[in-house]
């Protein structure tokens, strides 16, 4: 008999806070899976970062010889003695990304300017979901590129680790028909243990719920208890991994170290990881962004440094390891009256690893001028993100897109790779 002071399944869900599982989305694009095909014998694997809130790229691949830059940002614009690192005779990375002036140098960094959206919104919301779907302004594509590479290639005996995020809600660029595993941090930890413990009450041995709630059973049948008991188990043996994977580096304390390190974990582990999704939030500077010291500085050196510390852990599986670095639109070229930036437009993004054309700054630099401007305010968009996103499959996972994968456009070539 069910006490009455049981939780029911919606209530255990609810308090428990378990978003963690293998996510199925509706597909509105389907390839074939004859229709692609392999340059490569064996894939690597794609860690795709997203910078959430619109990143202010200018800032980051820094024009410290330009005149202009410096007229239009009095207070947070960085020179040569404010410890940039000197990429070019034009370009150099801001201070909080020191760390990576050695990956630069190994040839293992590629920054790629001026890339974005064609669509013109400013809007996070839909900038995010245009560019995860790889769809600007077509509302009816709801798979996100990186799902529709799994399912056009996915094949029997994959690990069940092939695909995962390390968020409590699968970024938009990996939901779709592929089954891919959501793994919050609280997993990571001993009480996720104990969270995945109570949950076998309900999806355990002999395939029983919580006795005397049936009504799981009633509405979803088997299919619920079977992705559930998967999830669990599939969660267990990830806890596993980490348990047994050492890290040969230190990495920052902050929470996006720390996620770097379990992928890190996992790549080492040879379980099959090919795709990996992670987000890192708070880029949407208003207010407060500033130059050598503020919020900006402050992130970047959390990314800069954790990224250099995951690509010394990961020693020679960087060579097969891609890293994309991404935001859905750049900042006003101009600072406003907050020692901030406001939403813009073009962009950039980083590609870091083995195999990556580094050391060269890729993609078209147009003037800094009104004339060079978007709308006289922004970076312009001389790269569509899309180039980028078939380069990447292309050159990290030995993939090229089919006609269709990104809808009504026909990707250029950018020789990152």
């Amino acid at each position: 008999m069910k006490s009455n002071h049981s939780p029911s399944r919606r209530d255990f869900l609810r308090t428990a806070g378990l978003t963690a599982g293998f996510t199925l989305c509706p597909s509105s694009l389907a390839l074939s899976r004859s229709s692609f095909s392999w340059t490569k014998k064996k894939p690597g694997s794609l860690v795709c970062i997203y910078l959430r809130g619109g990143a202010d790229f200018l800032n980051m691949i820094v024009p410290y010889r330009d005149d202009a830059y410096h007229s239009a940002r009095p207070t947070i614009g960085l020179r040569k003695e404010d410890g940039v690192v000197e990429l070019d005779s034009k370009f150099g990375l801001h201070p909080g990304l020191s760390a990576w002036e050695s990956l630069w140098k190994s040839k293992k960094l590629a920054p790629v300017v001026m890339v974005g959206s064609p669509h013109t919104t400013r809007s996070h919301f839909d900038a995010q979901d245009f560019m995860e779907f790889a769809a600007p302004g077509d509302r009816s594509v709801r798979t996100g590129w990186l799902n529709r590479y799994l399912a056009a290639t996915q094949k029997k005996g994959a690990s069940e680790f092939r695909a995962m995020a390390l968020e409590k809600l699968l970024p938009r660029s990996l939901r779709g028909n592929y089954p891919v595993l959501a793994v919050p941090r609280s997993m990571e930890k001993k009480r996720g243990a104990k969270t995945l413990s109570r949950f076998e009450e309900f999806y355990g041995v002999g395939g029983g719920v919580m006795e005397g709630d049936d009504s799981m059973m009633d509405r979803d049948g088997d299919v619920v208890v079977k992705s559930g008991k998967v999830t669990i188990e599939t969660l267990r043996r990830y806890q596993d991994l980490l348990e047994k994977g050492t890290s040969s580096v230190k990495y920052p304390s902050g929470n996006f170290g720390k996620k770097l390190q379990s992928i890190a974990k996992v790549l080492k582990s040879g379980s099959g990881l090919e795709i990996v999704g992670l987000d890192y939030g708070g880029w949407d500077d208003h207010a407060g962004q500033g130059g050598v010291e503020g919020n900006h500085h402050t992130r970047l050196a959390d990314l800069g440094n954790s990224l250099k510390s995951f690509c010394d852990d990961l020693g020679s599986i960087l060579d097969t390891t891609t890293i994309l670095v991404m935001t859905e639109f750049g900042r006003t070229f101009r600072e406003n009256g907050n020692s901030g930036t406001d939403h813009g437009h073009g962009g950039g993004m980083f590609v870091l690893g083995g195999g990556v054309r580094g050391g060269r700054i890729h993609g078209k630099w147009r003037s800094l001028t009104s004339d060079g401007l978007y709308q006289g305010r922004d970076l312009a968009v001389t790269t569509d993100f899309r180039d980028v996103l078939a380069e990447v499959l292309h050159g990290s996972l030995g993939f090229e897109p089919p006609k269709g994968f990104f809808p009504n456009y026909s990707p250029g070539h950018l020789n990152l790779y």
